[in-house]
């Protein structure tokens, strides 16, 4: 029926590589059975090692039938979270019915034998405040999960049904398959997508890497049909034959103890299967000599232009320890003073270069990648880019490997994991999944696999840094205009492209001496930190401040200060805005200010790189107010960076080489903005009809003819003359640390105090009663989607009880508004509902739909849904809208992780003029105090059409040019309705029938359809009735018109939908 991927039998052993570990055995577990019910397991006896400032509990456990697990106990965590990791992908994906593993990943979730209902799960975590979200990849499809702590037990136990009996009904199966490919749909513009499919189908097709991942209506349904096969069936198949206990590892992460974790886990989870399995292991490389010595030069959609050297090595996972390609990739990749980039920047070639272990590699075969975003005059020199980078290979491969670097990167690594910040659960547990599954890291290293160094071993990293080879490359060249004549075309995605062979010059210059005097291994990094004294110690019965101190304020400086009262780390995180009104007061300045922020981002790469390799993040951001400096990371040389940063703001100058770089960058980023998702579009239109003042990149655009380097040096010499300064100081610091640090920023400025009556505030437009509707066409021709933004205003963002009672109704709408139009109605696979607070003025109801649909259409499935929402808010019983309550309740609970977070929360309180610190304690006694009866009042005061007094609603619509819009006139002319049920006509496929003659027969011949028949029948008898309408205006034995009507008369024909809408 198709192509056979052959594997292996057996894995590779140390007799073929003398490098490779031994496989990891289950020698340090030992038997244990569960505290209550006496279930049977094994638990891991050895060291986990786990971080000495991590606080969570950890236990790894291997049930009987193979499944490992690990449970984690956080008593802090107001979350809890499972993920399983299944290591199966799209590898395994049968050759005729490409998508198959990620078409899989959709359908589980529709229904277990315990629990049939198709959203029983989403709604369940839903109304618990959670979530749950999915992913297939090359050799592993993930499950997870989150939801409140004490929702935990019922999610595991809905959760687990999906691996022991998933029902995949046929009707679940049809829907799911127009899922996928709407995801695929919007995917096709997106370049990212484009040049990985490419990569696949230019590798080898004796290997499952050169299949189509994603899948499609055609690789799916459509190749089943063609093949004659059942594709729920073979759906069937292919779970009864991968899904199996012994190669899946889990995570679960909650409030509960271990022991409690460790019942529920060996309880639900031992029912699944075991069929004494191994994943497969793949024969070959999808890179074989054929493959490589090409270059592939690609058409992009985007104005971009991207270098990739691409190098086929073996699998390096089972070289998790000493981490050959981190050292490599950290010397290819740096950007410091004699690197690559550094060569390239200067050279006015490239603007960044990554470099490192691709992740399109999986189990038996890996790719080394170095990426290079190219400038227009690198796309001219790409020849001389790539000789710049085999040089550095060369001196890398001309001595030894740098045991001195290696130590720099282990003794980072020591510090990171010393003092570790706490992240997300579900992030944890997805990512220990995942690293579990690696058949040769060994317990002891499943927590720290990502950041710990074994010792330096030199062979190791000579043999792994042989396959950087001139001989072991292909090359990839995207651009949006390269002056060549493509010659092929991908099939999935319509990619433009060509290959040829590497150019016979630029060959033998690689294989040959490569000279670039520039070129040199980095210094030592000065920024490692040498101090980590904790300042502070946690004091017993002593809760963390909710509120910073206001230090200093004047009329030039408003200083906030707070020490680390909560995690005790020797972190720190200062954001500084310097608040200057020329930076967006218009257009022009506005661009000025997006490139000079750029331009000195660039100019402190040789400074900053070493500070971020050592734990110093750093951001320049323009903004709305000026410009935004933000650090954290390793308190001991903060300062330090900040200094750096500030001084070099005040004292730039531009160079005409930076100048014309990223000149060239900031153009192509907004002309870019063109071919953004049609959900991006809408809500930028959305945006700029809810705030005062915002420049839309077509704005920004129209300006940028008067940008010049004289004008940038002006902007950037007068910028800071009157500064407002506003600054949060946060970490192992003291009181005087933070007056120190704005002492120096204000020195260093040397500027006159911006006056309050100069300041910009935010303000945002207030709507007049009313439904508005925008009308826009996407700006670009490719894209097949459009979509509908519909804001439903509920009242000012400063009243605080209805800011709590918003919050509430988002909740309970969103997982019942996904099902309907996302999962039944099949709109559009972006589909959400959310809530949108915009500073100083309205909170609105956002409801949400991407699709391929007519807008028009579309918004009256929304406004159906809203319209019948009210009676699910009066019919909720006591305990669901008790359970809606408590989750808002949790999720506001939620303790702060990190120094980032808490740096967060409370710069939005300072930043937004509110100063509402207390904010989460008063919105929760707010909440407590709610009842059913005031949802449904706030509902009907607001969002209820027939009894809002005042209702104002929003709907933002963009059109793809793939489908007719219609005029203004048209839309003065005729309903909604009418609009509606010609898009859907249209998106069948009959075209013909005007709007005249939709209109004739939505008010003449619709209404006179009998209305004593049952509902179906009259819906039948007004269906044929307007296709006898289209058959008199078309051929009735052309073949499109057939396939229209087949179409229209399936059962779940949107044309069906429209027409009942219209009666």
């Amino acid at each position: 029926m198709g192509r056979i991927f052959e594997t292996h039998e057996r894995l590779p052993s140390r007799e073929e590589n003398r490098f490779l570990p031994p496989v990891v055995s289950f020698e340090d577990f030992v038997e244990r059975k569960t505290a209550h019910q006496q279930l049977a397991f094994t638990e891991f006896t050895g060291d986990l090692k786990k971080s000495p400032s991590d606080s969570r509990s950890y236990r790894l456990i291997r049930l009987h039938n193979g499944l490992v697990a690990m449970v984690v106990h956080d008593e802090e965590e107001s979350k809890a979270c499972a993920s399983l990791d299944v290591n199966v992908g799209s590898l395994a994906d049968p050759f005729e019915l490409q998508g198959l593993a990620h078409f899989c990943e959709h359908l589980l979730f529709m229904g277990t034998k315990k629990y049939p209902a198709e959203n029983e799960y989403n709604a369940y975590l839903s109304a618990h405040g959670g979530y749950a979200n999915a992913y297939t990849d090359l050799e592993d499809t993930c499950y997870f999960f989150e939801v409140t702590y004490d929702a935990l037990e019922g999610a595991l136990d809905r959760f687990s049904q999906f691996f022991i009996d998933p029902l995949f009904t046929a009707d679940c199966t049809d829907r799911e398959v127009r899922a996928v490919d709407s995801e695929h749909k919007k995917n096709i513009q997106n370049d990212m997508w484009r040049k990985y499919q490419l990569e696949k189908e230019l590798s080898s097709p004796q290997h499952p890497f050169s299949m189509f991942a994603t899948g499609s209506q055609d690789t799916l349904s459509g190749a089943a049909q063609r093949l004659g096969v059942d594709l729920r069936e073979r759906l069937l198949d292919f779970h009864a034959k991968y899904y199996s206990a012994d190669i899946m590892r889990l995570v679960v992460v909650g409030r509960d103890s271990l022991d409690q974790l460790t019942e529920w886990v060996v309880s639900r989870f031992s029912g699944i299967r075991s069929k004494g399995m191994t994943k497969p292991l793949f024969k070959g490389h999808p890179l074989t000599p054929r493959e490589m010595g090409t270059l592939i030069r690609m058409q992009s959609i985007r104005e971009k232009r991207s270098l990739d050297l691409i190098f086929s090595m073996p699998d390096m996972k089972p070289y998790f320890g000493t981490k050959p390609t981190h050292y490599l990739g950290s010397l290819l990749g740096h950007e410091g003073r004699g690197s690559i980039l550094s060569l390239l920047r200067k050279r006015g070639w490239a603007t960044s270069l990554v470099a490192g272990r691709s992740p399109t590699s999986a189990e038996g075969f890996d790719m080394f990648k170095v990426s290079v975003s190219l400038t227009e005059s690198g796309l001219d020199h790409y020849e001389d880019v790539i000789r710049a980078i085999f040089a550095y290979i060369q001196l890398l491969r001309a001595q030894p490997p740098q045991k001195w670097f290696h130590d720099e990167l282990r003794r980072i690594g020591e510090i990171e994991y010393r003092f570790m910040e706490k992240f997300e659960a579900v992030a944890l547990a997805s990512r220990l999944a995942n690293v579990m599954q690696n058949r040769y890291l060994t317990p002891s290293r499943i927590l720290s696999d990502e950041v710990i160094f074994d010792e330096f071993d030199s062979d190791l990293i000579e043999w792994v840094q042989g396959f950087l080879a001139p001989d072991n490359v292909r090359i990839m060249l995207a651009a949006r205009e390269l002056p060549v004549e493509f010659d092929r075309t991908e099939p999935h995605y319509g990619i433009k492209y060509r290959v040829d062979p590497i150019p016979e010059q630029l060959k033998q210059d690689i294989r040959g001496k490569l000279v670039f005097d520039e070129l040199q291994l980095p210094e030592p990094n000065r920024f490692i930190p040498d101090n980590l004294e904790v300042k502070y110690t946690k004091q017993k019965d002593r809760m963390p401040a909710e509120a910073p101190t206001l230090l200093k304020l004047t009329e030039g400086l408003e200083l906030w200060f707070k020490p680390d009262d909560r995690f005790f780390l020797p972190r720190g995180n200062v954001r500084l805005l310097l608040e200057t009104p020329r930076a967006y007061e218009s257009p022009l300045n506005s661009v000025l200010n997006q490139l000079f922020v750029m331009i000195i981002k660039d100019s402190l790469t040789e400074i900053t790189y070493d500070a971020e390799i050592a734990g110093l993040w750093f951001e320049i951001r323009s903004t709305v107010e000026g410009i935004l400096v933000h650090i954290d990371g390793f308190n001991d040389k903060l300062m330090r960076l900040l200094r750096t940063l500030v001084e070099t703001l005040r004292t730039f100058r531009v160079d005409a080489t930076q100048f014309e770089v990223f000149s060239h960058e900031v153009r192509k980023k907004l002309d870019n903005a063109r071919h953004a998702e049609p959900h991006s579009h809408v809500q930028t239109n959305t945006g700029f009809m809810n705030q005062a003042v915002m420049w839309r990149y077509m704005d920004k655009l129209a300006a940028f003819e008067l940008v010049t380097q004289e004008r940038l040096q002006l902007f950037i010499n007068t910028l800071f003359d009157q500064t407002r300064l506003q600054m949060l100081v946060l970490g192992n610091f003291d009181e005087q640390d933070a007056l120190d640090a704005s002492d120096m920023v204000k020195s260093l400025l040397n500027c006159q105090p911006l006056p309050e009556y100069a300041r910009r505030v935010s303000r945002a437009t207030l709507h007049d009663p009313g439904v508005f509707v925008h009308h826009d066409r996407m700006p670009e021709d490719g894209n097949l989607n459009s979509c509908v933004d519909l804001s439903v205003f509920t009242g000012l963002m400063a009243d605080r009880r209805n800011r709590v009672l918003l919050d509430l109704v988002s909740l309970i709408m969103k997982e019942p508004f996904f099902d309907q139009l996302r999962t039944k109605e099949q709109l559009g696979y972006i589909t959400y509902s959310t809530e949108r607070k915009y500073t100083g003025g309205y909170m609105s109801l956002c409801l949400l739909v991407q699709s391929e649909s007519n807008p028009s259409y579309v918004r009256m499935r929304i406004e159906k849904f809203i319209r019948g929402f009210r009676q699910r808010l009066v019919d909720m019983s006591e305990s669901s809208f008790a359970g809606y309550v408590n989750s808002l309740r949790v999720n506001l609970e939620e303790r702060l992780k990190n120094m980032f977070e808490e740096s967060g929360r409370l710069w939005r309180a300072i930043n937004m003029g509110f100063y509402e610190f207390d904010r989460i304690p008063t919105d929760i006694s707010t909440l407590m105090q709610l009842t059913q009866a005031d949802v449904v009042a706030f509902w009907d005061k607001f969002v209820n059409r027939d009894t809002a007094s005042e209702y104002k609603a929003l709907a933002a619509t963009i059109w793809s040019t793939k489908i007719t819009q219609p005029t203004e006139a048209q839309l003065e002319q005729y309903p909604a309705c009418v609009i509606a049920l010609a898009g859907c006509l249209e998106h069948d496929g009959a075209v013909g029938l005007s709007y005249e003659d939709i209109s004739s027969f939505v008010h003449k011949e619709l209404p006179s359809i009998s209305a004593g028949d049952s509902t179906a029948r009259a819906e039948e008898e007004a269906l044929e009735a307007l296709l006898a309408k289209y058959l008199g205006k078309v051929n009735g034995d052309d073949e499109q018109v057939a396939k229209a009507l087949a179409k229209i008369r399936d059962a779940a024909s949107y044309v069906r939908t429209a027409i009942s809408m219209a009666r």
